[in-house]
């Protein structure tokens, strides 16, 4: 039954995140825009200094911004849904505590395709994110964000039994 609680509370914890982070990016627009351009515009690329991807518009910059947006405001909504829907499931039986998932489920995969799809794949990898220095932050909590919800759906995907010990 603890099992129960934890993904209730982790979905939380996690979605709470992604809505502080497009909370912070909806907040500092202008400067979300600057640093988007300047991630994108090969500034500090002299350990390699052949990019393959083209340096993309200012209209292409927004339509990144309100893709990452909204995959941010996607994976924490659907999270904390999650959440709630765990934690009115938590005591109910095992095939209807598996249908509780989807919500967190699908948060999750906003989250990982944001920022393993777009900041790892995109960013870091089509735009060398790596070599900016202002890249190390995304760079690295991307990551960590990324692997935080990997491992919550790894954890959520287990199958709980209602009638394990510690149950209410």
């Amino acid at each position: 039954m603890i099992d129960r609680y934890l993904k209730s509370l982790f979905s939380l914890a996690l979605g709470v995140m992604a809505l502080f982070y497009v909370a912070h990016n909806i907040a500092n627009w202008a400067a979300a825009e600057q640093f988007f351009t300047y991630t994108t515009g090969r500034v500090g690329h002299e350990a390699y200094p052949v990019d393959l991807l083209p340096v993309p518009s200012a209209p292409m910059i927004w339509v990144a911004m309100l893709l990452v947006f909204a995959l941010e405001l996607g994976a924490g909504v659907m999270l904390v849904l999650g959440a709630f829907t765990l934690w009115r499931a938590r005591t109910l039986d095992d095939a209807k505590f598996e249908r509780a998932k989807l919500f967190s489920k699908i948060g999750i995969g906003c989250a990982v395709l944001n920022w393993w799809g777009l900041f790892q794949g995109l960013a870091v990898a089509g735009f060398q994110l790596w070599q900016a220095p202002l890249g190390a932050g995304p760079f690295y909590g991307s990551f960590f964000f990324g692997a935080m919800n990997m491992m919550l759906l790894i954890y959520l995907s287990q199958r709980d039994n209602a009638s394990t010990p510690f149950r209410d």
